[in-house]
């Protein structure tokens, strides 16, 4: 194990001898001390970032810090005072870079200067705008493309300086499609689409709504975000949702990535409102993380959390990450020091499933390890280190047992998204990993060996499944209702990190793009998959960050929303929503539904928190630096399609969660007896949906049966007729309420 110094090492191992044999009230008392190691933790990395602020492209407050040291000591240096006006652009004091960049453009007047303040000084003027109509002009309308009167900009003082100098660069310098899309959303937002565009620099259907066929039952929704209290307002993070207090209704955990960012736990009424508990549940002081999933990892029947930090960072990103335990009782506490989840490294992803089939949940950590793009924002430095994923063997007592290598398994990847699924419906689950700039893995589940550790193979390749090269979130669902694991795999090319508002203009304009394509590989039964991305409609232009799915209309088929975007203040690119039409294409309607949010989107969370039967989507809303925050939005489904049912599971001889289990629901319609089939999980990577399982039946009225597999254990439990449009909670071997 890597980068523990020995002090430290020593410290977890007394830790962890603490509590055997303690009385609970020393036990407590010596939980509460590691929770608070935890917090000092935590407050000391903010220390090292204050000192040495390089090291972090978001600590945008301290860099300034040390620029303006440097500009004060070489007050006429041009290519510092542009770096300065850049850092107040990527910071809360936006503001502050437009004089520095108007004064540079009066004696920085060669080709390539001009252009680079022209450029600058579009950008902090269309961000400007951004803020100014936004913030203090909020309508829930802002910001989401197709842009209504309400979400057009009222101050225009700031979007019209913008155009003037995108004018400039499109006339100057032709073919730079960036500077088209930014021309073509400032005129948008100023209220002159099409109009006033130039027929050159057109992009055209910017505020129209996609073709879609007249059978597609495509969903309306409205941002209700602020209205219910969780438009938590801050940058790039994540989100799970689950029904952390046990009283029956769906609360969301947020973070935000800053390393000053409190974690916000928001408790919900069941009608769509929110409160938020943070620091009643005894999270003051967690701070930050780029991601976080969700799983009750020792059976207590309440969920606890597990956030991942140091994504990104390289070298720069040996932080630790934190297992919350849900106390049972609104609170949560730090047991990471005590659980053996302790590391130092750069994570970006956890997925949970029972891989020993012993009832408890196991953990599999994706780090970032030596790549050619472990140090893409790692300013001049590209001092690459090994950090190797793991697998963490649940022991039953709040406690894990790593293994870097286990049977088969072992992997030093720049690991960016990961799923357990079952490809083969044996029963054991397997494990999909991502990889950024690398062939993915699939490490199939051969069974336990004569010490009960489960044993992998890698079949990547003989499966047929190792592409994109550049991906990020990733997930299984049967999305064809065949009763098998089918694999969504998201692109991120970062060689095109710069250009994606470039490449979502050129898909506009029908023109070649240039990054990957995201991969929908269904599954063949026998541990091989075809790749129907084109078939399926899917072969768009994504950088998709978070994304997740569900079925949002009710007919039996889910539907996937993918966040996009990049640290670039120029990347506002609309994130995307495609509905499932049976099994066999996917629409897209991210206009026509009202969720073409252009924030960059992070963590998505499917779930119906009003409890009307249709499926919301809560979205993380803002960018990578501390300038580019935005509110997170909550898209309220306002549709009603189709009837329902939603499954609620508690294991017993299985995890208590029933992660893993399978799901059929037999229904009789028009044509015939058909079924529906879902797996417990969380869904995607990068953001977490509550693990109910909501079953969408189309235009069925009634339902003959449920059947539900039971992970771990091979029992079957079948439930006759349930009813319709309502909730059920099924305890293993138990007659379902």
């Amino acid at each position: 194990m890597k980068r523990i110094y020995l002090p430290l090492l020593l410290m977890i191992t007394l830790i962890s001898f603490q509590f055997q044999g303690c009385s609970p009230d020393v036990q407590k008392a010596t939980e509460q001390e590691n929770h608070n190691r935890m917090i000092a933790m935590l407050d000391s990395i903010v220390d090292e970032a204050r000192s040495n602020p390089l090291k972090y492209f978001y600590a945008n407050e301290f860099r300034l810090v040390y620029l303006d040291s440097l500009v004060t000591a070489n007050p006429e240096v041009p290519q510092l005072l542009y770096n300065y006006a850049v850092e107040f652009q990527n910071s809360k004091e936006l503001e502050k870079s437009i004089p520095i960049l108007l004064d540079l453009a009066q004696y920085m007047t060669d080709p390539v200067s001009r252009r680079m303040t022209s450029e600058a000084l579009a950008i902090s003027y269309l961000r400007m705008a951004e803020v100014n109509n936004c913030f203090e002009n909020y309508t829930p309308a802002n910001c989401i493309l197709p842009f209504d009167e309400q979400a057009i900009h009222q101050n225009k003082e700031y979007v019209q300086a913008s155009m003037g100098y995108l004018r400039y660069l499109l006339e100057n310098h032709p073919g730079n499609y960036t500077y088209n899309w930014m021309y073509n959303i400032a005129h948008v937002a100023n209220g002159t689409y099409p109009d006033s565009v130039e027929t050159t620099f057109l992009i055209p259907g910017m505020q129209d709504f996609e073709e879609i066929p007249d059978y597609l039952d495509a969903p309306m929704f409205g941002d209700v975000g602020m209205m219910s209290g969780v438009g938590d307002n801050r940058i790039s993070g994540s989100s799970c949702v689950e029904d952390f207090t046990g009283n029956g209704h769906l609360d969301i955990f947020a973070t935000s990535y800053g390393l000053t960012d409190q974690v916000v736990f928001y408790e919900g009424a069941g009608n769509g409102d929110f409160q938020n508990r943070s620091f009643a549940a005894g999270l003051e002081g967690i701070m930050g993380g780029l991601n976080i999933e969700c799983a009750d990892i020792n059976n207590s029947g309440y969920t606890d959390i597990l956030i991942l930090r140091g994504a990104w960072l390289a070298q720069h990103g040996e932080h630790p990450n934190s297992l919350l335990r849900n106390n049972g009782d609104g609170t949560f506490t730090d047991i990471t020091l005590s659980s053996g989840l302790f590391e130092m490294m750069p994570s970006q992803v956890a997925a949970f499933a029972d891989i020993n089939q012993n009832g408890y949940l196991d953990i599999f950590i994706g780090n970032e390890s030596v790549s050619g793009w472990q140090g893409v924002f790692v300013q001049g430095d590209d001092d690459s280190q090994p950090y190797p994923s793991a697998i963490f063997m649940n022991n039953g007592d709040d406690t894990f047992t790593r293994y870097e290598t286990l049977n088969g398994f072992e992997l030093d990847e720049f690991v960016k998204g990961a799923m357990w699924g079952d490809i083969n419906n044996n029963g054991l689950p397997d494990l999909y990993v991502s990889v950024m700039g690398g062939n993915n893995k699939l490490f199939a589940n051969r069974g336990l060996d004569e010490n009960g550790l489960p044993q992998f193979e890698e079949i990547s390749r003989s499966a047929g499944v190792e592409q994109p090269q550049f991906s990020f979130p990733v997930w299984f669902f049967d999305y064809n209702n065949n009763g098998l694991d089918d694999i969504l795999v998201i692109t991120y090319d970062v060689r095109y990190i710069d250009h994606v508002a470039d490449e979502v203009a050129r898909e506009r304009l029908g023109l070649e793009v240039q990054s990957e394509f995201s991969r929908l590989y269904k599954n063949l039964g026998d541990e091989t998959f075809q790749d129907i991305t084109e078939e399926a409609g899917l072969n768009k232009v994504m950088f998709g960050m978070g994304a997740n799915f569900g079925d949002l209309n009710n007919n039996g088929f889910p539907d996937i929303y993918i966040g996009n975007g990049a640290p670039d203040l120029a990347s506002i690119v609309p994130n995307r929503l495609f509905i499932n039409h049976n099994g066999e294409r996917f629409y897209e309607t991210t206009a026509y539904s009202g969720v073409g949010h252009l924030q960059k989107g992070h963590g998505v969370s499917f779930a119906d928190f009003n409890g009307d039967g249709s499926l919301d989507i809560y979205a993380v809303l803002g960018g990578a630096v501390e300038g580019d925050f935005y509110h997170n939005a909550l898209f309220e489904n306002q549709s009603r399609f189709g009837n329902w049912i939603t499954i609620e599971l508690e294991g017993t001889r299985s995890n208590r969660q029933a992660i893993g289990a399978r799901i059929e629901v037999a229904v009789q319609d028009y044509d015939g007896e058909r079924s529906v089939h879902r797996t417990v999980s969380t869904g995607g990577s990068f953001g977490a949906n509550n693990t109910r399982a909501h079953v969408g039946i189309g235009q069925a009225e009634a339902i003959e049966r449920v059947i539900i597999k039971w992970p771990g254990t091979g029992e079957e439990q079948i439930i006759e007729n349930p009813e319709i449009n309502r909730l059920h909670k099924v305890t293993q071997s138990q007659e379902a309420e």
